[in-house]
């Protein structure tokens, strides 16, 4: 077993997806603009989708306007175009649909905030104090993405970039750490009508696998996080 699979849970659909897009995310990939970005996962869905790979399920059960919760029968069956791709990702990332990413991703994501989220991601809580002490404020900044995630947003393995989905072991020392940064613990971001970290963590099945949701509900709810 590798190391990160000792210190991350990964379920089988987020390590799926992962392996579709993982030759796309290149450090020349995250410093292309949003729309270009988001652009480039889109095709690659369509090929996967043609190709019969079944990662791209996940995507488009979860937020395509019209095939979610449709089964992968149904999905790999579908007539799939590029546009539903479009529509798929940009719903994903927190944009309202692809024209919405066309009038709002004409920058790059902040590489900043972008490193502090996969070193959270990572566990890697040593480096994320650091993060944080160099640039307090990290902790208040939002993603460039649609969904305009804290860092803490994403301690809920939910509603975010798929491929980001993962549990940290160690989550209960990250969210500490964030909370000792200063982070908003009722700050709501753009997914599902608006959610705190709270109300992600407890509908996410991700932690639950990990088995760390009630320790990290009880360290946001003991910071004065308010349930839904």
């Amino acid at each position: 077993m590798s190391e990160a699979a000792q210190t991350v849970y990964v379920s089988d659909q987020v390590r799926e997806v992962e392996r579709l897009h993982r030759d796309l995310f290149t450090d020349g990939f995250r410093r292309l603009p949003i729309r270009d970005q988001l652009d480039r996962q889109a095709h690659r869905i369509v090929e996967g989708h043609k190709a019969g790979d079944r990662a791209v399920v996940t995507h488009i059960t979860c937020w395509h306007p019209k095939l979610v919760c449709r089964s992968a029968d149904d999905i790999m069956n579908s007539n799939f175009t590029l546009d539903d791709a479009r529509q798929t990702i940009a719903r994903e990332y927190g944009f309202a649909d692809w024209s919405d990413v066309e009038a709002r991703g004409e920058n790059p994501p902040d590489q900043d905030f972008e490193l502090a989220v996969d070193t959270l991601l990572r566990g890697d809580a040593e480096k994320l104090r650091g993060l944080l002490s160099s640039d307090p404020t990290l902790i208040h900044r939002r993603s460039s993405f649609g969904h305009r995630s804290t860092l803490l947003h994403y301690v809920g393995s939910n509603g975010v970039e798929t491929y980001r989905q993962k549990v940290p072991l160690n989550l209960v020392e990250i969210t500490r750490l964030l909370i000792e940064a200063g982070a908003d613990v009722n700050a709501t971001a753009n997914m599902y009508g608006g959610s705190t970290a709270l109300g992600l963590l407890v509908t996410s099945d991700h932690p639950a696998k990990a088995g760390v949701t009630s320790d990290v509900l009880k360290v946001l709810v003991d910071a004065g996080a308010k349930r839904d």
